[in-house]
């Protein structure tokens, strides 16, 4: 007698529906951290927004700190991803930083939801200090970036004679962070967008910059 074999079930991998699961969650979490904060935001709530139980939230993160500090990973990696491909081609610490002035532009214009996210990642460490250990390791690719920009900038020549490089590494991380924080405070990615060309503008009108030495 011919035996009956259960039917293979048909659609994607088990794997891969958990890939995507996952990166459901961690776009429904980094809407409500930053839309209600991390002490105000519930498992409820991300479920809700995920389309998930809260139970199934526990497969992929043990805590709430987990998820948030996945989320905090994830966003810092997309960033920084986007701005080492925007900056890729160009050579000058003005193009450069202004390319990836232009990265923040797309990505805030895409999805506002990333900045929120970030703008209130300060706060939330300085009243959850348990989140520091989990958010510092990621903070640091910010100010990696703006200081290897800076010391190809002096070492090509092109930062004139007297402007201390750690002082100009504190003005670019300070326009990033505050324009960040701009875009979120005015929520209008055409504002946002014109005050980063404004900028731009300033930046190439300076005389604190020269060519970079042909070598």
């Amino acid at each position: 007698m011919r035996q009956n074999t259960p039917a293979r079930k048909l659609g994607r991998p088990r794997d891969a529906d958990s890939v995507e699961t996952r990166a459901r969650l961690l776009a429904a979490a980094r809407k409500c951290f930053g839309e209600n904060g991390f002490e105000r935001t519930t498992n409820a709530q991300i479920a809700d927004v995920a389309g998930l139980t809260s139970a199934a939230i526990y497969h992929y993160f043990p805590s709430k700190i987990d998820l948030y500090a996945a989320v905090f990973e994830e966003v810092q990696r997309y960033i920084y991803a986007e701005i080492e491909k925007g900056i890729e081609s160009h050579h000058s610490l003005v193009d450069r930083f202004s390319a990836a002035l232009d990265v923040s532009v797309r990505i805030n214009r895409e999805d506002p939801s990333i900045a929120g996210f970030v703008v209130d990642v300060n706060y939330e460490v300085q009243h959850h200090p348990e989140l520091f250990s989990f958010v510092e390791p990621q903070r640091q690719r910010s100010a990696n970036l703006v200081k290897r920009l800076c010391q190809d900038a002096v070492a090509n020549g092109e930062v004139r004679e007297g402007v201390p490089q750690a002082a100009l590494e504190d003005l670019l991380a300070v326009l990033l962070s505050g324009l960040l924080r701009f875009s979120t405070l005015v929520n209008n990615s055409p504002r946002h967008a014109a005050t980063v060309e404004v900028l731009k503008a300033m930046l190439r009108s300076t005389d604190m910059f020269a060519a970079p030495i042909s070598r």
